[in-house]
């Protein structure tokens, strides 16, 4: 500020002392406002250059996490080929267990689980299962068969009847031919 600002804001009757000491105080206020703003600029900058780092560090964060995710899914990928290459080898475990039965794909399929003990003790359960029914049908055919009476039985002719023969046909009537041949035509056949 000038002197004759200073003139113009105290007055045209303001002496050369009060103006002198009103520029001074003047002077002295805004250098004081300028320290403060560069005081104040300096902690700007700081926050400046601290928001500057923290978005930096937010970024190396969400890189580091985007790592750590295709890590976990990396793991995921991994642990669902094991648990697949179990469910493998306990189908081929199972398999050679019931070698020799005459079982589809899908049941032993219900057998097979990723713990090797359960599907071994699952599929030695399903083979004596099936032994033991095989045993038991084998066992109830043989007494069947034993106690069956093969016997033959007479037939449904009667003993006492005599059997048509063509001499005994031609001798019917024509009614009677015709009915027979109707009612019996395998006989007549035989004729």
């Amino acid at each position: 500020m000038t002197r004759d600002e200073a003139r113009k804001i105290l007055g045209e009757g303001a002496t050369e002392e009060q103006i002198t000491n009103f520029l001074s105080t003047f002077h002295s206020i805004s250098k004081k406002k300028d320290d403060e703003i560069n005081l104040l600029k300096g902690e700007l900058e700081k926050k400046n250059d601290y928001d500057e780092i923290k978005s930096k560090l937010d970024e190396i964060e969400k890189a580091n996490m985007s790592e750590q995710e295709k890590i976990a899914e990396k793991q995921k990928e991994i642990d669902k080929n094991l648990a697949q290459s179990r469910i493998i080898v306990n189908t081929a475990k199972a398999k050679e267990i019931l070698a020799g039965e005459d079982l589809d794909d899908k049941l032993i399929s219900q057998l097979v689980v990723e713990d090797t003990d359960v599907t071994i003790a699952l599929a030695t359960k399903m083979k004596e299962t099936l032994s033991s029914l095989k045993e038991s049908v084998a066992k109830k055919t043989k007494e069947d068969l034993s106690t069956l009476d093969i016997s033959p039985t007479l037939s449904n002719v009667k003993q006492n009847e005599d059997v048509m023969t063509f001499e005994k046909f031609s001798e019917m009537t024509a009614e009677e031919q015709e009915k027979f041949m109707n009612e019996h035509p395998e006989e007549f056949e035989k004729l």
